[in-house]
C-alpha cells in the first residue's frame, strides 16, 4: 500500500512521536530538577497526568496497529551510540563556546581565554574521556 520512501516517512515520523510521547511520560513522572544552569519545576496535577496517561496509552496502540497494518521496520539503538552522538555534540559546541568563536558576538574581553578556554578544554577532555569508555568495551 505504501512505496518504500512513504513508509520510511510514516515510521520516521511516529517513531519521533513514540520518542515525544515517552519524553513527556518520563518528565511528568520526574521530581523537580534543579540543575546548575538549569532548573525544571513539575507542575503537571495528578489528574492532568492521569489523564495524559490515558492519553498516551491510546496514541500508542494506534501507533502499534499502524505499524502491524504497514509492517513498519522498528529501529534498533544501542545506548552506547546515542550516548556518543550526544556527547560529539557537547564537545561541538564547547568548542564553539571557547573565546575566539565569540568575537562574532562583540569585543572580547582581555584574559577572558586565559580564565574561559582552558576550562571549557577541561570539560571537553573528560567529554573525550567518555567517549573513550563507551567506544571501549
Amino acid at each position: 500500500m505504501l512505496n518504500e520512501a512513504q513508509e520510511r516517512n510514516l515510521s520516521v515520523t511516529l517513531r519521533i512521536v513514540e520518542d515525544r510521547l515517552r519524553d513527556i511520560d518520563q518528565m511528568i513522572e520526574a521530581d523537580d530538577y534543579k540543575g546548575l544552569l538549569k532548573e525544571t519545576k513539575n507542575d503537571v496535577p495528578v489528574a492532568a497526568k492521569d489523564s495524559m496517561h490515558e492519553k498516551t496509552t491510546l496514541i500508542m496502540g494506534r501507533i502499534k496497529m499502524l505499524t502491524e497494518r504497514f509492517n513498519l521496520v522498528k529501529d534498533q539503538n544501542e545506548v552506547s551510540r546515542l550516548a556518543l552522538a550526544r556527547l560529539s555534540y557537547c564537545w561541538e559546541i564547547l568548542e564553539d563556546a571557547k573565546t575566539i568563536k565569540m568575537k562574532r558576538y562583540g569585543d572580547i574581553h582581555d584574559g577572558l581565554a586565559v580564565i574561559l578556554d582552558p576550562e571549557l578544554d577541561a570539560i571537553i577532555n573528560l567529554i573525550l574521556e567518555m567517549e573513550h569508555l563507551l567506544r571501549g568495551f
